[in-house]
């Protein structure tokens, strides 16, 4: 009986899943998409990622995550909604903003289990929970304060109708409101599904990549005669771009990725930004700065020793001086 638990358990914690979705409300640009494409994060991750956007605590944001803060632009508020025991299926609109970037969704994350409470017991802020009655005032409350807050309500079959479309309504009054005001806000939405919604969402996913993998399969038996002819022209081809094809990923993807050490995401000119820098970056940094500061340093050391250079009788300066004032 322990051991069928057991299993039960181990069941329920592998198909149970939190998923976050970063919005942002008002004066974009304060959050950016990276080039990642794998959702899967920990808690820690998360939070890590609210610390560095919001300014609490001293956390460094984890490597390869799907959003980042911007360099310059800082939100003046944030706000974390948790919301547990939710069935996607039931709420259209939050499933929408759950799997679309659209509408301001810059970006998700997905944590394994149920981490909402972790997640929201690390915000160094207001933290309470409401009923889904009072939702839109305690957000409104918590989006004018500065700095970051949290709040966590429980999602029933009862009032998932009504508490799906008053987040789509309290979304889109806080957007323009903050686009008035020229504010920006970045809502955190974590969504801590139920583990039956969860489970029937996994199976579904699994048998559609089944599905797809089936027809892949019946599609490429009967292609497979007709590729091998270009197949065949194709190696030559590609024998004969091969070290072309090299040299251009050493000058292109080498150039971009390899050395950085972290994440980094395209800004509205094409360029790569990444805060992190590379061995010879650093290097030539120091290089510049210290051999600067060395430079700077003897320029007034030498200044200094020229306007305070005693002048002996027997120079020249003082013998001039000395004879004009004897004349006189």
């Amino acid at each position: 009986m322990r051991v069928l638990l057991a299993v039960a358990l181990a069941l329920v914690s592998a198909d149970a899943a939190t998923r976050v979705a970063v919005i942002e409300l008002g004066r974009s640009g304060t959050v950016r998409r990276t080039t990642a494409v794998n959702e899967q994060t920990s808690a820690d991750g998360v939070t890590s990622f609210w610390s560095s956007l919001h300014g609490y605590g001293r956390k460094l944001q984890h490597a390869g995550m799907t959003v980042v803060p911007d360099l310059f632009s800082r939100p003046e508020s944030g706000v974390v909604i948790g919301l547990t025991g939710v069935d996607l299926d039931n709420m259209p609109n939050l499933n929408a903003m759950m799997t679309r970037k659209e509408n301001g969704v810059v970006g998700h994350m997905e944590v394994h289990g149920q981490q909402c409470n972790k997640m929201l017991g690390s915000v160094k802020g207001v933290h309470q929970e409401v009923k889904s009655s009072g939702l839109s005032s305690t957000f409104e409350t918590q989006a004018a304060q500065f700095g970051i807050s949290a709040m966590k309500t429980e999602v029933t079959s009862e009032n998932a109708s009504d508490l799906d479309m008053q987040i789509a309504a309290m979304i889109q009054k806080a957007d323009e409101e903050a686009k008035n005001s020229g504010t920006s806000v970045v809502l955190h939405l974590v969504v801590e599904e139920d583990d039956g919604a969860a489970r029937r969402r996994r199976l579904a996913r699994r048998l559609q990549d089944e599905d797809g993998e089936g027809e892949g399969e019946g599609e490429g038996e009967g292609q497979q005669e007709d590729n091998q002819g270009e197949n065949n022209q194709g190696e030559e081809q590609g024998e004969n771009q091969q070290d072309g094809n090299a040299d251009g990923d050493a000058d292109g993807n080498g150039q971009q990725y390899n050395g950085y050490y972290g994440y980094g995401y395209y800004n509205a000119y094409g360029e790569w930004v990444t805060p992190y820098k590379t061995m010879f970056q650093i290097q030539y940094f120091n290089v510049v700065l210290w051999t600067s500061i060395g430079l700077v340093g003897t320029l007034f050391f030498s200044l200094y020793l020229f306007v305070y250079m005693p002048l002996m009788a027997d120079t020249l300066l003082f013998g001039e001086s000395a004879k004009v004032a004897h004349d006189d």
